[in-house]
C-alpha cells in the first residue's frame, strides 16, 4: 500500500469489543477440534437468511463459489445461455462458463449502472434458459420489471447481490427475489468473514444441493457416498466466526455508508463534472461503493483525477472493466457492443467509502476533487 495514502478506498472495520470477540470465538473453534463444517456456520447461515427473508442460507468460501453452485444446479449445456450484464465483476460471467453454458452480455442503464430488463429482452434468444442481475454497489436493479419478463420467458433469475448486503428494491431484500442469491464476503464487502459467501434461496431443492455441491458431491460431512459431481466450497468455521460478528452490524454499517454518501451527494452537486451513481427513491443501496462518472460536458481524464487525489493521499478505483473489453474475453465476445457499460468503464471512478470514515475524510475528498475544476 502506498504510505502517502491516508483515505483508503474501501477496508474492513472491527472494533476492539468486535476483535475481542472475534479472538473468544476462534479460541473456541480451535479448542473444538472442529475447524469446518459445524454449528458455527450453521448458525451464521440462519441468522443471514432471517435478515434477508428467505427460507434457507447456505455458507461457502467465496461470492464466487456461490455464483458457480447457481448456475451448476441449473444443469444447463454447451447449447443454453444465460444472460449476463457487461458491467459487472468477471466472476459473474465465469460461473456461466464453468457449466459451459454461453454468457450473453447485455448493456446497463447510463445513470444506474444497471442492467434493467429492457437490456435483458435484447438478449434473450430460443437458447436462452437464465438471467443473471448484478446490484452494482449495492444499488438494487428495477426488479419488477426484471421479474415480470422472466416469469413471461419462463427463465431463471438468479441475482449476483456481492454487493448488496442490506440493500433492498421496495422494502424487499436483495437476495431474495429469484431462484437464488449469491453474496460475498471479500474483505472490502459491506460486511466480511475474511474470505466466505452466501447463497440464500427458498428452494429446498436448491439448499439440498449447494450443502453436497460444496462438499465434493457429498450429502453429510466426513466419509459417505459421492453422488454428484461437486466443489470444496465449504466455509470453515473461523471464517464464519468472523461473519457472524460483522453481521450483528449490518445495519448500522448500511446507515453509516448511507450517511457518508448523502455528504458526497450534496457537496458533489456542486462539481458539474462529476456524476454520482443514481439510487431511486424507493430503493435502499448498502452504498458498498461510491460510484460517479466523469461528465462528457467536460474533458477530464480519468487517469488524472485518480493521480492527482492519489496525490493528495486519496485512493481510488475502478468499479469493472467491462467484461468484453477485459483481454481473456474479447476473443468470446467479438462484436459485442454495450455503449453504456463501455462508457462506465472509461469515465467511471470510485470514491473512498467504508465504515471507519468520518465526515472529515469525505470532506477531503471533496476538497481534493475541487483542486481540479
Amino acid at each position: 500500500m502506498n504510505e502517502q495514502i491516508t483515505v483508503r478506498v474501501g477496508q474492513p472495520y472491527f472494533s476492539d469489543s468486535d476483535i475481542s470477540e472475534i479472538e473468544s470465538g476462534v479460541s473456541r473453534v480451535l479448542r473444538s477440534g472442529w475447524l469446518t463444517s459445524g454449528q458455527v456456520a450453521v448458525d451464521f447461515e440462519q441468522k443471514f437468511a432471517d435478515i434477508i427473508g428467505t427460507r434457507y442460507a447456505i455458507a461457502v468460501n467465496s461470492g464466487t463459489a456461490a455464483l458457480h453452485t447457481l448456475t451448476s444446479a441449473l444443469n444447463l449445456d454447451r447449447h443454453d445461455e444465460v444472460v449476463v450484464p457487461a458491467n459487472t465483476f468477471v466472476a459473474t460471467v465465469n460461473a456461466v462458463l464453468y457449466v459451459r453454458a454461453r454468457p450473453v452480455l447485455v448493456d446497463c442503464h447510463l445513470e444506474t449502472f444497471n442492467v434493467t430488463a429492457e437490456n435483458i429482452e435484447r438478449g434473450i434468444t430460443p437458447h436462452t434458459k437464465a438471467v443473471m442481475v448484478t446490484h452494482v454497489g449495492g444499488n438494487p436493479c428495477e426488479m419488477d420489471d426484471i421479474i415480470q419478463l422472466c416469469r413471461e420467458r419462463d427463465l431463471v433469475l438468479i441475482e449476483d447481490a456481492a454487493h448488496a448486503h442490506g440493500s433492498k428494491y421496495r422494502g424487499k431484500a436483495c437476495g431474495s427475489f429469484g431462484f437464488g442469491g449469491a453474496f460475498s464476503f471479500y474483505p472490502t464487502k459491506v460486511i466480511t468473514s475474511g474470505e466466505g459467501g452466501m447463497i440464500t434461496t427458498d428452494s429446498q431443492r436448491l439448499c439440498e444441493y449447494a450443502k453436497a455441491f460444496r462438499n465434493m458431491g457429498r450429502k453429510r460431512v466426513g466419509h459417505g457416498p459421492i453422488l454428484a459431481l461437486g466443489q470444496n466450497y465449504r466455509m470453515s468455521e473461523i471464517h464464519a466466526v468472523v461473519g457472524t460478528t460483522q453481521l450483528k452490524h449490518l445495519r448500522e454499517f448500511v446507515q453509516k455508508r448511507n450517511e457518508l454518501s448523502r455528504i458526497y451527494d450534496e457537496e458533489l452537486s456542486r462539481l458539474d463534472w462529476l456524476e454520482p451513481q443514481v439510487v431511486h427513491e424507493h430503493s435502499i443501496s448498502s452504498r458498498y461503493a461510491y460510484i460517479v462518472m466523469l461528465s462528457r460536458k467536460r474533458r477530464i481524464a480519468r487517469d488524472s483525477v485518480m493521480e492527482s487525489l492519489t496525490r493528495n493521499g486519496i485512493e481510488t478505483t475502478v468499479m469493472f472493466t467491462p467484461v468484453h473489453m477485459q483481454p481473456y474475453y474479447k476473443h468470446m465476445f467479438t462484436g459485442v457492443k454495450c455503449p453504456n457499460a463501455e462508457l462506465i468503464g472509461t469515465a467511471g471512478l470510485v470514491l473512498p467509502l467504508h465504515v471507519g470514515m468520518g465526515v472529515r475524510d469525505v470532506e477531503s475528498v471533496v476538497e481534493a476533487l475541487r483542486k481540479l475544476e
